[in-house]
């Protein structure tokens, strides 16, 4: 659980934060709120993913997210410019789900 939702978490922030870049916008609402449920979650995964996957993953998909942020990547992408919102919030909601599964591992950890 917590792999799959760090997976597909990393790769929504990648598409949200490339579109982002890449987009001379009139929305500027929705690209700020985008912006922000995006970048909450790439942190949010990047610790959860320390937690719960150790260090090597993590440090990996955090430097190809970071990498994909061109704006060049963002411009192959944009048919998806009016998702950029929904697909923030599907990263924070993964980056939560992330979160629920690190804690019942912790859970599961005795003097942990």
């Amino acid at each position: 659980m917590i792999l799959a939702a760090f997976i597909i978490g990393m790769a929504l922030c990648g598409v949200t934060l490339a579109l982002i870049r890449a987009e001379d916008t009139f929305d500027k609402f929705g690209s700020a709120a985008a912006m922000f449920s995006a970048w909450c979650a790439f942190g949010m995964l990047l610790m959860a993913g320390v937690y719960g996957l150790g260090l090597v993953l993590p440090a990996i998909a955090g430097g190809i997210v970071l990498a994909l942020r061109t704006q060049k990547f963002g411009q192959r992408l944009g048919a998806l410019a009016s998702y950029k919102l929904p697909f923030g919030v599907a990263a924070l909601v993964c980056s939560v789900l992330a979160w629920i599964g690190v804690l019942n591992l912790m859970e599961d950890i005795p003097y942990g």
